[in-house]
Order: structure tokens, then C-alpha cells, then sequence
């Protein structure tokens, strides 16, 4: 199961793929970070359940979580765990995650994790953008059709959001291989990763 997740360059086409959330956390003065929220495809569902006996319904015991973060989720560390920040001209890969957990919606395995990103928040609108990718394609990462960002914070920020494509990172891979795709999506050999720009700034 170390295998789940681990991109490799002899598998180019899509074979796991993911719907993905952004919530941002924050307060008066500053972002904290963000929690990132997959949900994966039923395939990769159904081998977490055979490999780590987790039930299709119903909460997974904190035994459970843990072995599915150190078994199909930690090597992720070696790849930024697919999540990089573009911030004041500068690309930021991610070195940690906090708080990983895991559960069951809708027949569907869902990854839950935090990524810590401080930055202080003033009256003038801070930008950034979240990017999740996989380089070699092997995970197909797009964010999820309904409220792909939220916030979990009551505080006043004004906040402006658009999901585009990263145009500047063009993406090659074997569209020969048609092991799995998303429904009404061609795979033409190239792809851009899809990024989340965030605008921020206290009122």
C-alpha cells in the first residue's frame, strides 16, 4: 500500500483522482493557513478499505487513521504533498502538514489535512495562490464543483477567490494509456495544474 499516491514517470495517464477543497483559516490580522480536503475517486475508496479494513460507513477508529497516514499518505512529505504556495513572486513548496485525518462521505474516502501558511493581513488586498498537483499526472487533482473554497473563520476579511489554471506549468503524459479518466474530460497528452487565487485584506 506504500505504492497509493507515489508518482511515478512509467505511469503517465491519470490513475487516482481527486476532488479538492480549500478552507481558509484565519482571523482579524492574519491567514493562518489552510485546510486541504480530498475526496477520492471509488476505486482508490474501495483499495483503503480492503488494505486497511476501514468500514464504508461510519467513523474509522484513530488506529485506523494513523495506519492510513503512514501507509498511503506520508510519502507524500517527499513530493510537498502535491501543494505549493505562490506568494509575493515566490513558489513555495510544502515541508509539513498538521492535523491529518481521514473518514467516509458518500461511499467516498476523504483526506483531511492542514497546511500552515502565515501571512499578516492589512487594508490593502494580500494575494496568493494554492496550487495541488501531481507532476507526473499519475493523480488527477481538479477542485471539487461545489464550494471548492470556503472559510472557517467569522471574522470581517473581504476576500475575493478564482479557480484558473496555471497556463506558465504545462504538464506532459501518455494519453495512450485509458486506465481511467473523468467523466466527459479527453486526455490529450497535456494538461495545466488548476490553482486557487486568493485575495485577502481586513476592512
Amino acid at each position: 500500500m506504500f505504492l497509493v499516491l507515489l508518482p511515478t514517470p512509467l505511469l503517465g495517464h491519470p490513475h487516482v483522482f481527486i476532488d479538492a477543497r480549500v478552507q481558509l483559516d484565519y482571523n482579524e490580522t492574519q491567514l493562518k493557513g489552510f485546510w486541504a480536503e480530498w475526496e477520492f475517486d471509488r476505486l482508490f475508496t474501495s483499495m483503503i478499505v480492503l488494505d486497511f479494513r476501514v468500514p464504508r460507513e461510519g467513523e474509522f477508529s484513530r488506529d485506523q487513521i494513523r495506519a492510513i497516514e503512514q501507509g498511503a499518505f506520508s510519502n507524500l512529505q517527499y513530493y510537498n504533498y502535491f501543494v505549493f504556495v505562490v506568494h509575493d513572486g515566490n513558489r513555495i513548496p510544502t515541508d509539513r502538514v498538521e492535523n491529518f485525518t481521514a473518514f467516509m462521505r458518500n461511499g467516498r474516502i476523504v483526506y483531511r489535512f492542514f497546511v500552515p501558511y502565515q501571512v499578516q493581513l492589512s487594508s490593502e488586498y494580500e494575494s496568493l495562490r494554492i496550487q495541488m498537483y501531481d507532476h507526473t499526472f499519475f493523480t488527477d487533482i481538479a477542485f471539487h464543483e461545489t464550494d471548492p473554497v470556503q472559510s472557517i473563520s467569522d471574522s470581517p476579511i473581504e476576500k475575493r477567490v478564482e479557480i484558473r489554471r496555471d497556463r506558465g506549468r504545462r504538464i506532459e503524459f501518455d494519453a495512450t494509456d485509458t486506465t481511467g479518466a473523468r467523466e466527459n474530460v479527453e486526455y490529450s497528452g497535456v494538461t495545466y495544474p488548476y490553482e486557487v487565487h486568493v485575495e485577502l485584506r481586513r476592512p
